[in-house]
């Protein structure tokens, strides 16, 4: 469209160049005053070509650009746990856990891992510190479910960390007391309304965790 406007101002010029050697004077001056406004005309018409390519190359490139430095989706915090648990780093993982603060994704954190890898006999892949906030957490747990499935769960890991964890570490001594009232008082909570069936798992659990006092 540009290219065929510059041509026809063009032979508008070549056409008033030829006419002004036959004009009279005010003729003459009148065509001149047309030829210096078509000049005009064709100058800004191509200065807006100039500025069209360059904006248009510049919105190509910042798109290429934003493109290019887009960030990765972020890794949602069950993902990462997941990978770590494949990998045995349970410490870790349970780290993560603990912090996110969330009762299901403790749950889902335990559910990812082997019990009895994670309390082998070599050694616990645990510290004493993530012990005791796991005692905490899954006691939350333990009141707040009511799937069978879940409640097997919560009950082999709190079995496990009660017989595992050392009530007298200097990390984690001052805070045993009050960990154990809270988490008896949820056991008692729950065996009001629980089915039958884990009445026992939870008296038996009791015993062990009045041991740690």
């Amino acid at each position: 469209m540009f290219q065929q406007t510059s041509v026809s101002l063009e032979k508008g010029l070549s056409h008033i160049s030829t006419s002004m050697e036959n004009a009279t004077n005010p003729t003459l001056e009148t065509m001149q005053r047309h030829m210096v406004k078509m000049t005009e005309a064709m100058t800004a018409l191509q200065t807006e070509v100039v500025e069209l390519r360059a904006a248009v190359a510049n919105s190509a490139s910042a798109s290429t650009s934003v493109q290019a430095t887009s960030p990765p989706k972020p890794t949602s915090v069950r993902d990462e746990i997941s990978s770590l648990c494949s990998t045995d780093r349970f410490e870790e993982a349970f780290t993560k856990a603990v912090s996110a603060s969330d009762g299901g994704v403790v749950l889902f954190t335990c559910k990812s891992c082997d019990i009895g890898t994670v309390f082998s006999p070599g050694g616990v892949s645990i510290s004493q510190p993530i012990l005791i906030c796991l005692l905490q957490q899954l006691g939350a747990v333990l009141v707040n479910t009511a799937d069978p499935d879940d409640m097997k769960i919560v009950l082999q890991w709190l079995q496990e960390i009660a017989v595992t964890i050392d009530p007298n570490a200097p990390d984690i001594q001052r805070h045993v007391a009050s960990v154990v009232q809270q988490l008896l008082a949820n056991i008692n909570a729950k065996m009001s309304s629980c089915d039958v069936a884990f009445r026992r798992p939870l008296q038996t659990l009791t015993q062990i965790i009045r041991g740690l006092l």
